[in-house]
């Protein structure tokens, strides 16, 4: 019956959420993509439609020799063409050619507003849209690592915060997370901050009543060192974030910091947007893909390593 019931959803679900999403991309100016990365579309399973996702190679690979994974998810109102642009593109592309990046595939996934979970109420899956057909596709078509150190997690905004849920529910699957501009807070403000922007019946939809236990409390979750199962965890937010962002983080930072729990913090310059996540992305693959990062951080970011005792 959860099956059923899980596809009893009307097509003024999807026109709802595609609205919403145009209305905020005319907030803050359509993206229109640079061309760089290429495009795939795919007969989802999990969403029973098709949706796009595109893909960026690394300059000059042979296209055998196998390669890291990178999956980045986009914010609320941008789509699977957010990445595609010369600021972001261009510093991956030096920092290949230049060897202070080792070379990764990585896949941006339309994800819509749907958060990137999979609804309380079963209407949408995007959690399994991610997982379970987006990177066994891409690894049908490109040789990638195979194992947990082959697979990287970033997430923007709400990609952040739906892709630290995601992490939070599997750490042992990817070799890192790196999250941008979220909100990073235990349940109870996580559902007053979403409030803030959506009804409370669409918050229940996505996440079930208060104790439901539907996500993963950052603040539960992550308290020994045990707790990261391999991975890495990297986060952070712009100096002129959107204030909850900072905020949010900042104290996040202080918690980790308090268990004595292994993670790096950054705080770079700029706003809540891909002009500083454009920066911000390719630092954090430089430290995500490798033991040694060989980019200093500016001397204008604030940059917090907590190693492992």
């Amino acid at each position: 019956m959860r099956a059923l019931r899980s596809r009893r959803r009307s097509s003024r679900d999807v026109r709802v959420l595609g609205a919403v999403a145009w209305a905020l991309c005319l907030g803050s100016g359509c993206h229109r993509p640079a061309g760089r990365l290429t495009y795939e579309t795919l007969q989802s399973a999990a969403e029973q439609r098709e949706l796009r996702y595109g893909v960026y190679l690394p300059p000059a690979w042979d296209r055998t020799t196998p390669l890291p994974l990178v999956v980045l998810l986009h914010g609320r109102g941008d789509d699977e063409t957010s990445a595609d642009r010369t600021s972001l593109t261009s510093a991956l592309d030096a920092g290949i050619r230049a060897g202070t990046i080792p070379p990764f595939v990585m896949a941006t996934p339309e994800g819509e507003v749907g958060f990137w979970a999979n609804w309380y109420d079963g209407s949408y899956r995007w959690k399994d849209w991610v997982l379970d057909e987006v990177i066994p596709d891409v690894a049908a078509r490109y040789p990638v690592v195979a194992t947990q150190a082959g697979l990287h997690l970033v997430g923007v905004s709400m990609g952040g915060g739906g892709g630290l849920q995601m992490w939070l529910g599997e750490p042992s699957r990817f070799a890192s997370a790196s999250i941008l501009s979220a909100p990073i807070m235990n349940e109870a403000d996580t559902r007053r901050l979403l409030r803030r922007f959506t009804s409370d019946r669409v918050v229940e939809r996505v996440f079930g009543p208060p104790g439901s236990s539907a996500g993963h409390d950052p603040y539960v979750v992550l308290t020994q060192p045990e707790h990261l199962q391999g991975s890495r965890l990297l986060f952070g937010a712009a100096t002129h974030d959107i204030p909850v962002m900072l905020a949010s983080n900042r104290s996040f930072h202080r918690h980790l910091s308090e268990m004595s729990l292994p993670h790096r913090y950054l705080e770079f310059p700029g706003r809540h947007g891909w002009k500083a996540w454009s920066d911000a992305i390719p630092y954090a693959l430089c430290v995500q893909l490798q033991e040694t990062c060989s980019i200093p951080a500016p001397a204008s970011w604030q940059v917090a390593v907590v190693e492992r005792n």
